[in-house]
């Protein structure tokens, strides 16, 4: 159950950071230009951050990743996970047509770069969150005693 509510927070993270990118570029960029998106977009940068999560959860949220693998190991398995993840988004942005040209492609590259270190940083916010809850919580049955 935990590592279902990890691809679901992990999802809804990175959706949300590509959506908001990708909603300034249209904005700034796009709009100016008359430039607009395919109709899927949204839905197919929904299943690929589903895809990414899903590699985030297999890859980092194991006892191993954690526990057992050493310095060097632990941090080969990691950027095992940015290939993995760039991997997928390039593959998407190619089928999805979300570049056509190489500027296209440096953007979404950019993009990848900007929303993987962003998706760490909130993750490990929420993991802070989710700790002092606990924490609090454990404290509040202290108390009690």
């Amino acid at each position: 159950m935990k590592k279902l509510k990890i691809v679901m927070e992990q999802t809804m993270l990175v959706s949300f950071l590509v959506l908001c990118a990708v909603s300034l570029y249209g904005l700034l960029v796009m709009r100016k230009n008359e430039w607009f998106f395919d109709w899927y977009t949204p839905g197919s940068i929904l299943v690929a951050s589903f895809l990414c999560s899903l590699v985030t959860v297999l890859l980092l949220y194991n006892d191993k990743y954690d526990k057992e693998l050493s310095a060097l190991m632990h941090n080969l398995v990691t950027l095992l996970h940015l290939i993995l993840m760039y991997i997928i988004i390039i593959a998407f942005g190619h089928f999805c047509n979300w570049y056509t040209t190489m500027n296209g492609f440096v953007l979404i590259s950019v993009i990848f770069v900007v929303v993987y270190a962003a998706a760490w940083v909130g993750t490990g916010i929420m993991f802070r969150h989710d700790e002092k809850l606990i924490s609090d919580a454990l404290d509040n049955v202290r108390d009690k005693d």
